[in-house]
């Protein structure tokens, strides 16, 4: 059951991350890319080779779709990496205690602190290697904070959708 869970999670982040995101820019400064969320919130148990192996697939499918020569899947690899660093930082729980935490059980200043830092270090990654200078980094910031804040939004919206669809 949850293994079918997480591969509608996939297919369905993926399908409104290409067909409806993709087409949304304001200025080039706003591109919320929500697909992110299935990396973010999969399970704390999950193995790091299944993490990194499922952040590959959803990078390069977003790369397929866009076009973009492989910048989605290593920004996505990147955040699959530091992930759990995160995770760890943000819950400050060690040993099984954070083996079996579940993210729902973060709080929200907690919530808000490890998806901002890790929609963060991946639009920064992602717009770093789309402009490959570092004379550009003034904009690739710019670019970073206000996609950041933009799909942090979104991804709050999901979250709290999500709970009071449990809570019901």
């Amino acid at each position: 059951m949850n293994t079918l869970k997480y591969i509608s999670a996939f297919i369905l982040l993926a399908l409104i991350q290409i067909l409806i995101l993709n087409q949304v820019s304001f200025s080039g400064y706003l591109n919320p890319y929500i697909y992110i969320l299935f990396v973010l919130y999969l399970p704390v148990n999950t193995s790091r080779a299944y993490v990194l192996l499922l952040c590959f697939a959803l990078g390069l499918v977003i790369d397929i779709f866009e076009n973009s020569g492989g910048i989605h899947t290593s920004s996505t690899l990147l955040l699959g990496l530091v992930r759990l660093g995160l995770l760890k930082s943000a819950s400050q729980r060690i040993g099984d205690d954070f083996e079996n935490m579940r993210i729902g059980e973060l709080g929200l200043v907690n919530l808000i602190l490890y998806s901002g830092l890790g929609i963060f270090i991946h639009h920064f990654s992602l717009f770093m290697w789309e402009a490959f200078r570092f004379s550009d980094v003034g904009i690739v910031l710019l670019r970073t904070l206000y996609s950041t804040a933009f799909t942090l939004i979104f991804v709050l919206f999901i979250q709290l959708w999500n709970f009071r669809r449990r809570r019901s």
